[in-house]
């Protein structure tokens, strides 16, 4: 359940009793602003956030950091590229690479996306390891940022970038749809017409009289 705004004046209280000197909240604009991009955090998260930060830290804390420690609190520490690779490893042993979804089911969702990029046959039959567990790495490092970073925006915001993004996609298509319908608009004046695109000539001798 989000967080009230009764709530989170406790939350900047806190905030402000132990930095006293970061004046984060210096007028109610600001208050809002925090206040809209952590309001969709539970109260009972974020206050656990705030309180092992002020026990652990010796700076303030920003809107980002306080989105990133709540997605620990509630998802855990995310696994390290190694215990991706300890689980690819275990899966090849156990199902080698005839049976592909099955090692995929085996696998958390990051690894599992990880393999799809690289490809199960590839790392299966791969004789160069060092340079496998090296892409294996980039890439997993790669997912498992972007899985945290999907996790950590507010619904509000995925929203307004899924509206942003769909805009091209929305113009493109009419400009597609217009295009055909002007096509068969043409089409249909050149059946109309009698005319199939190209000028007629004049019998010879007919031209000037």
């Amino acid at each position: 359940m989000p967080m009230t705004a009764k709530q989170f004046e406790k939350i900047t209280k806190g905030i402000t009793t132990a930095f006293p000197w970061a004046n984060l909240f210096p007028n109610s604009d600001a208050v809002e602003i925090w206040y809209r991009k952590l309001g969709d955090i539970p109260y009972d998260v974020m206050a656990a956030v705030v309180n092992r930060w002020i026990e652990t830290k010796t700076q303030p804390p920003t809107i980002a950091a306080l989105r990133q420690e709540a997605d620990i609190v509630v998802n855990g520490v995310p696994p390290s590229w190694a215990d991706g690779w300890e689980l690819v490893q275990k899966a090849i042993g156990r199902f080698g690479y005839m049976q592909r979804e099955a090692a995929l089911a085996s696998m958390d969702e990051v690894t599992r996306e990880t393999v799809k990029r690289i490809g199960w046959q590839q790392i299966c039959e791969s004789e160069n390891v060092d340079a496998l567990r090296a892409n294996f790495r980039m890439v997993y490092e790669t997912m498992s940022s972007r899985a945290r970073e999907s996790r950590m925006i507010s619904a509000g915001t995925q929203q307004k970038l899924e509206a942003v993004r769909a805009v091209p996609l929305i113009a493109d298509l009419a400009d597609k749809m217009n295009l055909s319908i002007t096509d068969g608009k043409e089409n249909e004046h050149d059946k109309g017409d009698g005319h199939d695109g190209t000028a007629e000539l004049e019998p010879p001798g007919i031209a000037g009289q």
